[in-house]
């Protein structure tokens, strides 16, 4: 043992340098005044936080993946020193600027990763390094499926980008560095599915599962290229320009249809494309740490696109869930939204500007459809439409804004267009919902109508929403209705009569209908604490005169019936559905009554 550590190598480290550029080795005799450069001590990375930091438990004693996702958060933090020298790596081996690109992503990212702990996907973190990046691979493979699209010279694409087929191969011309972010960027993320299809009984079941996950938040790249030979080093420009048209239009990583991996100002990649101005009043848009008790209900807001494409999903189930049997619903939804390994036939993004004021946050921007397809787009576009016109988008969708106990519930989501918004006149609702029913049968024909119950309040006893014949939608016009940008100060007007407008007013002024809370409500109606509303409410304003829709499923149940008959009393128009065959006949737009789920 002593023998063995008379001959123990005394070194912190070896450092040493590669390529045509590379110094000759000093002799083991010269003395060199320089000093190494100071390296931080303790310096850990996500990778081994992942693998030492502690499990949390929640209240029944189970495992929490979270707090150990957030150790690697934070082990992140402390990394800006090896992120600097491995930019400056990158440099050195491409050979300068001039051989690398910046490019900078618009919200959140996903690339390659491995199964972990708890059947958590983990992103791509270097087996050394131990922090993310992108793989040479991954930008590699991204590069040469838009070559191959785009560009005509297909010899030229083999001699750089190199190819193995079979027996044959040729080596690459044009290699690919691993691209690191340059500034720490690794967030906690979550992934909360609310509605999920259950079988066998092809039912659609409301059971919120929140799934924490690991993402890059807004980050920045620094990839560089390296020519083998200095004959080619006039070819790099050109791979440079395939990897910057793969990235500027089809991002890159996982999730890209719904938000995630997109540059900014990235360009549209499907065939047809329509974009719609937007605003959303909220009450706030949270990810992986919403309000709560535990963090003194202070969140961390951000806009999360993703809430855009999950209530163009929602109230796709509840047009498609009225016209088709369950399997073809199914089938339908996989084409258009995709699934895993298939992707979708369309896709939705956004370009936001960043909220300038909260309580509530206003956020402004663009809605980005594309689809392989116009008749696709159309669906879509209308599902667009139909949802902004009901309802609104994330927390308190289904209530207008306004304040209650002295804190925001609901949203004001405004979707601007062409003779947008629609007018509180039913021969034009009426041709909208005709004009919805149209897109699917474009995209799937159907010639029968199904009627689906949304189930009981209870956990795993809702279900999906569905507009049809037992469902209702009445226009409610109210004159003194404010608008969220005319109001001055929230706290002092927002539980005001003209803020929450009429129909809230008579949700919320009536035991029947309200949600339960403090003892009384009926969770029938108004839902209970983890049963969503069987109604919902949505203020819109136009030039004419603002007026309020409420959409009421499963209005054959007697207590909905109830607030039914309410509106019509107070002068509501009933636009969609039916009261019953005795009190008035059913609008011409209105399905009937087909076969019956469960």
């Amino acid at each position: 043992k002593d023998k063995l550590f008379k001959f123990k190598l005394w070194c912190d480290r070896i450092d040493f340098r590669i390529g045509t550029g590379a110094p000759s080795p000093s002799p083991s005799n010269q003395k060199s005044d320089a000093k190494p450069p100071k390296t931080p001590r303790n310096m850990g990375n996500p990778l081994q936080a992942l693998n030492f930091a502690e499990f949390g438990r929640d209240r029944q004693g189970k495992p929490l993946a979270q707090p150990v996702l957030e150790s690697a958060v934070n082990a992140e933090k402390d990394c800006s020193y090896l992120y600097e020298k491995l930019n400056q790596r990158t440099l050195d081996l491409a050979g300068g600027e001039k051989n690398t690109f910046k490019i900078s992503f618009s919200w959140r990212m996903r690339v390659g990763g491995t199964r972990g702990f708890a059947e958590l996907l983990l992103p791509a973190l270097h087996p050394v390094f131990g922090i993310p990046y992108i793989p040479a691979s991954s930008l590699k493979g991204a590069a040469l499926a838009w070559a191959e699209k785009h560009h005509s010279n297909k010899g030229e694409i083999q001699e750089l980008l190199g190819m193995l087929e079979g027996k044959n191969a040729k080596a690459a011309k044009i290699e690919f560095l691993d691209a690191f972010p340059t500034k720490p960027c690794l967030s906690v993320d979550v992934a909360t599915p609310q509605w999920h299809w259950q079988n066998p009984e092809q039912k659609v079941i409301y059971n919120p599962e929140p799934h924490p996950l690991l993402t890059l938040e807004q980050p920045q790249f620094l990839i560089g290229f390296c020519p083998t030979g200095t004959q080619y080093a006039d070819k790099v420009e050109v791979v440079k320009n395939w990897l910057e048209n793969a990235l500027k239009t089809g991002g890159i990583g996982s999730r890209v249809s719904g938000g995630y991996g997109r540059t900014v100002n990235q360009k549209t990649q499907l065939a047809h494309s329509k974009s719609f101005d937007f605003e959303l009043w909220t009450q706030g848009m949270y990810g992986s740490n919403p309000p709560a008790k535990e963090n003194n209900y202070q969140g961390n807001p951000e806009f999360r696109p993703t809430a855009i494409r999950g209530i163009l999903r929602y109230w796709f189930r509840a047009v498609a869930l009225g016209l088709y049997d369950a399997e073809t619903c199914v089938t339908l939804e996989e084409l258009l939204f995709g699934k895993l390994g298939q992707q979708g036939k369309i896709s939705v993004s956004t370009r936001i500007n960043p909220s300038q004021r909260q309580d509530p946050y206003l956020y402004t921007g663009k809605i980005i459809l594309e689809a392989t397809e116009a008749k696709y787009l159309s669906l879509i576009e209308r599902c667009l439409i139909l949802g902004s016109h009901l309802g609104g988008v994330g927390r308190g969708s289904r209530r207008p804004l306004h304040l209650l106990n002295r804190r925001m519930r609901g949203c004001h989501w405004f979707v601007d267009g062409d003779s947008l918004p629609l007018v509180g006149n039913d021969q034009q609702w009426r041709t909208f919902f005709k004009s919805v029913t149209d897109a699917f049968k474009a995209v799937q024909p159907s010639t029968k109508n199904y009627t689906s119950s949304p189930g009981q309040p209870g956990t795993k006893k809702r279900q999906q929403d569905v507009l049809d014949s037992n469902a209702q939608v009445w226009l409610l016009k109210d004159a003194v209705l404010l608008n969220p940008e005319k109001i001055k100060n929230w706290q002092n007007e927002g539980d005001s009569a003209n803020v929450k407008g009429a129909a809230l007013n008579l949700l919320y002024g009536d035991t029947r209908f309200k949600g339960v809370s403090g003892g009384s409500g009926n969770a029938n109606v108004g839902g209970e604490l983890g049963t969503p509303s069987f109604v919902w409410i949505k203020s819109i304003f136009t030039a004419d005169s603002p007026y309020q829709v409420v959409t009421i499923f499963g209005s054959n149940h007697p207590d909905r019936l109830k607030l039914g008959t309410e509106l019509k009393n107070q002068g509501a128009i009933l636009v969609y559905g039916q009261m019953s065959s005795s009190s008035q006949p059913p609008p011409s737009n209105s399905p009937k009554p087909g076969p019956r789920r469960r």
